[in-house]
């Protein structure tokens, strides 16, 4: 068996011991990733922590953006250091993942020294409609920094033992990038052809041969594509369902495979519509069509916590219940970093609570402000890790907390971490 075959067959058996446990068998106990699965698919032990390192990770190790997002082994080392400090279940390889495509094509960025990459909203490419034609798609894996993120995921592969999840920006928000927000609404109510041809174009001559070419390279199991600006009150629920709808159900026929689901997450707006269902309905739509197997294929429904503290966290409980898919809920960023600590667990014992449920949830750090006290996270985790049990326990109150002594991330990362330097 060579190595390939040898890593697919290791991931093949560790997905295979989480969906088993998640379903009632429960003969041996979880690493992190086997809990994420168990979670997916049913109960495990524990709500499994989910988090995205990233510009945290930069910080918190002293790298510039630059070095960060595009060197692959200061990225990944960096994301994985942060990660094992604050013993998260698992971890998922985040970056500017909007921009990789936009850039590919020839979007400016601009940048700055502490903060991630972000479209330089002046110079859009298409700043008008008649510079479609001379639009060119990139060169999969070779145009702007796609070396640079599959790279990185390779090396994640290497590290974790296991494929990331990998990333691709939705073709509806990368209209808006390229294009600009009021350009795009515009040619939307005025000129719909046009919109559609975009779409089209980068549906089936972007995103496609993006993500084909992330599949060749690592293998993932799940391909998550986000689309911030399908989202309300940007855009009514029935532009989604005629401008972005249709396209998602294309790169999903033509991406996804048994082994390999590909759906999309990150929209939001559930507080900005008369019935919050609407919106996950959408959400529901972005992820199932496509799919040969669909009961056998990792879905999540994302929810951000913008939108369920104002929703209600049982209304959306109720609704992944309903749909039998496990509910994802972030924690709200402002909230890790701003605490106090107090406020903190109170947090995490609503979402418990309210959330949980008899398993299909997992709890997202999407987003750690840089300026984040380092005990305000082992808090957190120390809570959900402590607390988290199946069955959640009625009297969360009054259960003890018990938060790791860690030294100063420095000193730890000299002794126990990964080098983040260049070379």
């Amino acid at each position: 068996m060579d190595a390939k075959a040898g890593f697919q067959l290791g991931v093949l058996r560790r997905m295979a011991r989480g969906l088993a446990y998640g379903v009632g068998w429960r003969r041996d106990g979880l690493d992190g990733y086997e809990r994420l699965i168990a979670a997916i698919y049913g109960q495990p032990d524990r709500v499994p922590v989910l988090m995205q390192p990233y510009t945290y990770a930069m910080r918190l190790n002293r790298l510039s953006a630059r070095t960060f997002f595009t060197r692959p082994r200061p990225f990944i080392h960096a994301s994985m250091n942060t990660a094992r400090y604050f013993e998260v279940d698992f971890w998922s390889p985040v970056f500017d993942f909007y921009n990789i495509e936009v850039e590919a094509l020839g979007q400016t960025l601009i940048w700055r020294e502490e903060s991630e990459p972000d479209v330089d909203t002046r110079r859009p490419l298409l700043p008008e409609r008649e510079s479609f034609s001379k639009l060119k798609p990139p060169v999969p894996g070779k145009s702007g920094r796609m070396p640079f993120v599959l790279e990185s995921y390779e090396r994640y592969s290497e590290l974790m033992g296991v494929p990331p999840i990998v990333y691709a920006c939705s073709p509806f928000t990368m209209a808006v990038l390229i294009r600009g927000y009021v350009n795009l609404i515009r040619d939307v109510r005025r000129h719909p052809a046009f919109v559609h041809r975009l779409m089209e174009f980068l549906s089936m001559e972007v995103v496609v041969p993006w993500i084909q070419k992330m599949a060749e390279k690592v293998q993932p199991s799940m391909v998550t594509m986000s689309d911030a600006w399908a989202s309300q009150p940007n855009v009514t629920t029935e532009m989604v369902r005629e401008f972005c709808l249709p396209y998602i159900h294309k790169i999903i026929a033509a991406t996804s495979s048994p082994t390999r689901t590909v759906l999309d997450t990150g929209s939001w707006g559930e507080r900005w519509v008369k019935d919050f269902r609407e919106v996950l309905d959408i959400k529901m739509e972005m992820m199932v069509p496509g799919n040969r197997f669909p009961a056998l294929r990792p879905f999540f429904l994302l929810v951000w916590n913008e939108d369920y503290e104002e929703v209600g966290i049982s209304h959306v409980r109720g609704y992944a219940e309903e749909k039998r898919v496990c509910l994802m809920l972030n924690f709200s960023p402002n909230l890790i970093e701003e605490g106090p600590v107090e406020a903190i667990l109170e947090m995490v014992r609503k979402l418990l609570r309210e959330g949980a449920g008899k398993g299909r949830m997992v709890l997202l750090l999407n987003l750690v402000p840089m300026g984040t006290p380092p005990e305000h996270l082992h808090a957190l985790v120390a809570s959900v890790k402590q607390w988290g049990n199946y069955p959640i326990a009625h009297d969360l109150d009054l259960l003890p907390l018990k938060i790791p002594e860690k030294p100063n991330y420095g000193i730890w990362r000299e002794k126990e971490g990964l080098p983040v330097d260049e070379s």
